[in-house]
C-alpha cells in the first residue's frame, strides 16, 4: 500500500506533465509530521476533485482593511 507522504508527492511532483514548482506548508504545532501534512494535502485534492470544494480568490482578504 503507497503511504499517504509517496502519494502526495506523486500528486505534486508527476513523472510527466505539470509540476508544482515550491511548496511550503506552515504549522503551529510542533508535533505535526510529514505524514500528516501529507494526509490533509490528500484529504483536500480528493475533496477538490470530486467537486466538493469552493474556489477562494482572496484567501488573505480578511486579512486587509
Amino acid at each position: 500500500m503507497i503511504s499517504q507522504l509517496q502519494r502526495a508527492a506523486d500528486a505534486l511532483f508527476p513523472a510527466e506533465g505539470s509540476l508544482v514548482g515550491n511548496v511550503k506548508f506552515f504549522t503551529l504545532n510542533n508535533g505535526v509530521t510529514a505524514e500528516d501534512l501529507a494526509e490533509q494535502m490528500n484529504r483536500a485534492d480528493a475533496q477538490i476533485a470530486a467537486g466538493e470544494s469552493l474556489p477562494v480568490d482572496d484567501v488573505d482578504g480578511d486579512l486587509t482593511v
